[in-house]
């Protein structure tokens, strides 16, 4: 072998144009001079002589190699850890469905990696599903980010906030949803077709004490909105009367509560940008239809970034985050990805 590259490097030195060739077809030579070090166990310098070409060339030169198969540009039994075609089709399919427009790229990848359908590190997918074409959800020019705080234990801060939505034929609606700080599920809703008055909050966490056994909570319970006077009279009479559990009502935003009702804002803006996906609901019944929709979506399709893997109702339900939950699992679909990517054959590099 190493006579036929001292021959290939007298006849490349004879043609006309010679460097021009060598960059032409720079991709095999470099791949060429990598596998004979290898296999040689010799030194690059040493196999860089032969082909005639310097050391400081082939590593320029094989930094550019571009693979067109692959979607980082690389050839897939060089860089055999990388994503296999058929992982890359399969995070464009998901990206592109369009049941997916709008939703997080954090909830596409626990949705995918639970269910099996991908398996892979959150960053890399993240990467591909960028590359493939996803769009990040255009969210209002005065929405901001508020400094919020995260509960240690189910049903120890619920928030509760009122937001209005569009109807097409029926005009405005209001809705106030309560949430679960520590497990960020929906517990309840409530709406009405004119602006609600403290009874109306009253009534929605009433329902909800009742619907999750609350009235039987052996620990305290805080109640966290803004100071919206909805949020005032009837229902801090009803917190009042409660002897047991220990309920109390704060305000956020306050002296005596320096946090942002953030938790509550941030499902407004789930609502409208995620799932209605800035839309309209058509009347009033179709409207309540969607909000059933949307708790159903909201608490066992969507991932949170912090339970690694488990939708809000799992976690509220006492199931535990655990962010090594499928490391196992990427760990053996990496070994399986360098075999696959080693044995590729449809690469137009020299590799094939």
């Amino acid at each position: 072998m190493s006579a036929i590259s001292f021959g290939y490097k007298q006849v490349i030195a004879e043609v006309q144009d010679n460097k021009k060739l060598l960059r032409k077809h720079a991709d095999r030579i470099t791949f060429s001079i990598d596998e004979f070090a290898k296999y040689g166990k010799l030194k690059k310098t040493q196999v860089c002589k032969l082909f005639g070409v310097s050391k400081d060339w082939h590593y320029r030169h094989r930094n550019k190699s571009v693979c067109k198969s692959s979607k980082i540009g690389k050839c897939f039994r060089q860089y055999s850890n990388q994503l296999t075609l058929k992982e890359v089709s399969t995070i464009e399919k998901i990206v592109s469905d369009p049941g997916n427009y709008g939703k997080p790229k954090t909830t596409l990848f626990f949705g995918s990696i639970s269910k099996g359908i991908i398996v892979c590190s959150m960053s890399t997918f993240f990467k591909y599903a960028d590359l493939v074409g996803y769009q990040k959800p255009k969210r209002a020019k005065n929405e901001k980010r508020i400094k919020g705080f995260r509960a240690t234990r189910p049903f120890e801060w619920l928030h509760v906030d009122v937001t209005y939505v569009q109807t097409q034929k029926d005009g405005t609606q209001y809705v106030a949803f309560i949430k679960d700080n520590y497990s960020k599920a929906l517990l309840g809703y409530k709406s009405a077709p004119v602006r609600p008055d403290s009874g109306f909050i009253r009534d929605l966490f009433e329902e909800t004490f009742i619907k999750y056994k609350l009235y039987d909570a052996t620990d305290q319970i805080n109640i966290l909105s803004d100071a919206g006077s909805e949020n005032k009279g009837s229902l801090i009479d009803w917190v009042n009367q409660i002897d047991h559990p220990v309920v109390q009502k704060l305000t956020a935003k306050t002296d005596e509560f320096r946090f942002s009702n953030s938790m509550s804002e941030s499902t407004h803006s789930i609502y409208k940008s995620e799932f209605l996906r800035k839309k309209f609901s058509l009347d009033i019944k179709e409207h309540f239809k969607h909000l059933d929709e949307f708790m159903d979506y909201h608490n066992h399709e969507r991932y949170p970034y912090e339970h690694f893997g488990l939708t809000p109702y799992d976690v509220l339900e006492g199931e535990k985050p655990n962010k090594f939950r499928f490391r196992e699992q990427i760990k053996n679909r990496q070994k399986e990805r360098i075999l696959e990517n080693r044995a590729f054959n449809g690469c137009p590099l020299a590799c094939i």
